[in-house]
This record gives structure tokens, C-alpha cells and sequence, in this order.
């Protein structure tokens, strides 16, 4: 395995010099530094590290803001977070930016190297779960449709996901937590919600209120049961969902610069419904 390519982010060129030679001491090789947020995402584009540190204080910024502007500019960076400070608050912030590791100053060379490694290691059990997971929510969709409404429901695939997809009104995203996060995103018309709920209640809506609430649990329902399946699949997941958000525009695009959805149409009775599913790897060793 060749060495490591390291890039360091932090403004005290001491702090810079101590840990690149705990780097290289370790078998790594340093590419790149950067002392400012201004530098950060050039040099990365031009160093093309394997793995980042951060440090957490910077001028005028923080190692978050830094982080969230790398995984923006490019989503599979792996940062890990390098500081004097650590707490369930600092901790909680790291891990829902996308950091993958988070080691304290002063940093031990063997407890970073291993990081390192873990972190560049193969993960298969991801590869797995990106695998299936959206054959088994496409299952959960079309199984829970099929059962409340009783009616059928088959699916057009998409290859790829069109950050300039259009809501076509109603969207629900559901944060997905546990050994790997990520995102289940369902879209679909007020007309078919509509068409749902008057089925499922044996009336018209009430209000619009009431769809969206619909919509809202319809998606928890789905997530759920999906992850359920994949926890079924292998309980290390440990997949559970987060509340959902739901956002009612028919101009709004969707878009999830920090993930790679994989999407594909339900074609129900009411009209088509957008299913799109995403994960990423979480923190991968925290010291």
C-alpha cells in the first residue's frame, strides 16, 4: 500500500511543522498545508490529499465551516479533526458535518496512523449497503403503498441523480443515522398526496395541513421499514431514522451536494413518486 497523502489545515505554522513530522515519522506523505479558509479549497484542488486534518480555530472561520466548504467542493474528502479541544458538543458538530475522524492534541503517531488507515482501509460492509440499500427501500415504498392503498405500484430506475431535479410539490427528506448516515428523499405531487389521504381516510382532506402530515408519516413509514430490513440484513447498521422535514414548493429543485443519491420513479395510481437514497461513511475512529 503506497503512503498516505496527508494535507494539513491549521493556522500555526508550529502546529503545521510538529504534526507533519509526526505524519511522515508515521509513513505518511504531506502534500499540501493551508493556514486559512481563503487557501483551502485550491490547495486542495491541487495537492488531491487522501485524507485532511483539521484543526479546529482558524481566523475568521472554524475547522466546521472549512470542512463543510471541503465536502461541499468535493463530497468523498475524509477529514479528521485535530485539537487541543474535545467535547460531546464539538464531537456531535463533527460527526453531523461529515468528519471522519477526531483526534486530541497532543497527537500519538500510532493512535493517527490507525485512524489513517482505517479510514483508507476498504470498507465492504458500506459497499454492501450502498448495494442494497435502494432495492429494499423501493421494497418498503412499494410494499407499504400497496398494502394502505391497495393498489400496485412498479418502479422506472434512474442511473443517476439530476441535481436539477424539480419538486413536483411535496417533499419529505428523512435523516437516516446509525454506523453510516444518511438521507431518504421522497417527492411527489399535492394532487397525488391528495388522492392518498382520501383513500386512506375514506374523505377528502380536511386542510393541506393534513396532507402534509401524511406525507410526513407515509415517508417515516417507508424509512423506517427499510431500515428494519437492512438492520435485518446485518444489525451492525444499527439504522434508525431521524424526524422528517417536509417542504411544500412546485418550483424548488432537489439537490445533496453531500451525498450520492441513487433515485428512481414509483409509478403509482396517484401519479409518480421520487424515491432517492443516500449514505456516507461516518466517523470512522474517534480517539
Amino acid at each position: 500500500m503506497s503512503a498516505a497523502k496527508v494535507m494539513i489545515v491549521d493556522d500555526s505554522f508550529f502546529s503545521r511543522t510538529l504534526l507533519a513530522e509526526t505524519l511522515q515519522l508515521g509513513g505518511c506523505e504531506v502534500v499540501g498545508e493551508a493556514d486559512s479558509f481563503d487557501s483551502l479549497i485550491e490547495t486542495y484542488n491541487n495537492c488531491q490529499p487522501d485524507i485532511v486534518t483539521m484543526d479546529i480555530v482558524m481566523p475568521g472561520t472554524d475547522g466546521f465551516e472549512c470542512s463543510r466548504a471541503l465536502l461541499m467542493n468535493d463530497p468523498s474528502a475524509k477529514i479528521i479533526l485535530v485539537s487541543s479541544m474535545k467535547d460531546e458538543e464539538t464531537e456531535a458538530e463533527a460527526r453531523r458535518t461529515g468528519i471522519a475522524g477526531y483526534v486530541q492534541k497532543p497527537v500519538d503517531g500510532e493512535y493517527l496512523s490507525n485512524i489513517i488507515k482505517n479510514i483508507l482501509s476498504p470498507d465492504t460492509l458500506f459497499e454492501e449497503l450502498i448495494e442494497s440499500a435502494p432495492g429494499i427501500f423501493n421494497e418498503a415504498l412499494s410494499q407499504n403503498i400497496t398494502r394502505m392503498t391497495k393498489t400496485p405500484v412498479s418502479f422506472e430506475s434512474m442511473d443517476t441523480f439530476d441535481n436539477n431535479y424539480v419538486s413536483q410539490g411535496i417533499t419529505t427528506v428523512i435523516g437516516i443515522i446509525g454506523r453510516y448516515s444518511g438521507s431518504m428523499i421522497l417527492d411527489l405531487s399535492s394532487e397525488a398526496a391528495e388522492q392518498i389521504v382520501e383513500v386512506l381516510l375514506h374523505r377528502p382532506s380536511k386542510n393541506h395541513e393534513e396532507v402534509l402530515a401524511m406525507v410526513a408519516e407515509l415517508a417515516n413509514i417507508i424509512a423506517g421499514v427499510a431500515c428494519s430490513m437492512l438492520n435485518k440484513k446485518d444489525k451492525s447498521y444499527s439504522l434508525r431514522v431521524s424526524p422528517p422535514s417536509v417542504f411544500f414548493s412546485s418550483s424548488s429543485e432537489i439537490a445533496s451536494p453531500n451525498l450520492k443519491i441513487q433515485a428512481s420513479y414509483a409509478q403509482t395510481t396517484f401519479g409518480p413518486v421520487f424515491l432517492g437514497i443516500g449514505f456516507k461513511k461516518g466517523a470512522a475512529s474517534w480517539i
